[in-house]
């Protein structure tokens, strides 16, 4: 799913490109306002913000109205139909580098959602040769590495949005979870405070820094992340692995 900061950094990208009147006599203002409300709409509404953009595309809204489809069929769960949309997308619109860089990002993570990281890899390298210093396509490219098993080529990669960003939560928190695979849980350990000093309730945050803790043989503190996790965020996934690795703790299962 797109969070909200890559929907608004979409959208001011979009503004720039998506700039000529539509079709059907809207000018560019009006055209640029229902791309808006239409990107704003996939977050509340998915479902219906796909049959809007799907009747405007038809009604020769173009390009605007094609990536509002494609980001609603994500929300929805159409991950593999949307990543491939969005990488056609990037392929045709004529905008810039940057533009471009961040429809791929999409791409990259609906690849992801759709239980492929190789594709995820492939699209956000495409995206690294348009804007070789973009730390969210670091990051993203980090995700499908970890998939993969390459935990150290995930840290790298990590490693550099940290040095540009040392305050980027989600480049922490991933950093950590590689390091906890790599048995390296002191660094991990520092990853996860740091990144739970800057946002004290990142779901996945907690679920990494409970797993360290299990692996660390605290369980008193394994168990207080999770619970907490469960709390603050009791439909996201990583409360559903917060409860399962609370039931194995409290069962004896290691």
């Amino acid at each position: 799913m797109m969070r909200a900061t890559q929907v608004t950094t979409l959208i001011s990208l979009c503004v720039a490109v998506f700039v000529s009147a539509s079709a059907y006599g809207e000018t560019a203002v009006e055209a640029q306002a229902r791309y808006q409300a239409c990107m704003e709409k996939v977050k509340i509404s998915p479902e219906a913000a796909f049959d809007d953009a799907t009747a405007w595309e038809g009604l020769g809204g173009g390009l605007p109205a094609r990536h509002c489809a494609l980001a609603a069929l994500m929300e929805i769960g159409h991950f593999s139909e949307a990543a491939q949309g969005l990488e056609k997308l990037a392929d045709v619109v004529r905008a810039s580098a940057a533009f471009k860089a961040q429809v791929l990002v999409q791409s990259a993570r609906a690849w992801i959602a759709a239980g492929n990281p190789q594709r995820a890899a492939a699209a956000a390298d495409t995206a690294l040769a348009l804007t070789p210093n973009a730390t969210d396509v670091f990051v993203v490219r980090a995700r499908a590495f970890a998939l993969q098993g390459a935990y150290w080529e995930a840290a790298d990669d990590l490693s550099r949005v940290i040095y540009e960003d040392p305050k980027n939560v989600e480049a922490l928190v991933l950093r950590g979870a590689a390091y906890r695979q790599l048995d390296a849980l002191d660094l991990a350990f520092d990853d996860l405070n740091r990144a739970l000093a800057l946002n004290p309730n990142h779901p996945e945050g907690l679920l990494e820094r409970g797993i360290v803790h299990r692996l660390s043989l605290r369980k008193n503190e394994a168990r207080k992340d999770w619970k907490r996790v469960i709390q603050q965020a009791p439909k996201s996934q990583s409360a559903e692995a917060a409860t399962a690795n609370l039931h194995k703790l409290d069962s004896g299962v290691e």
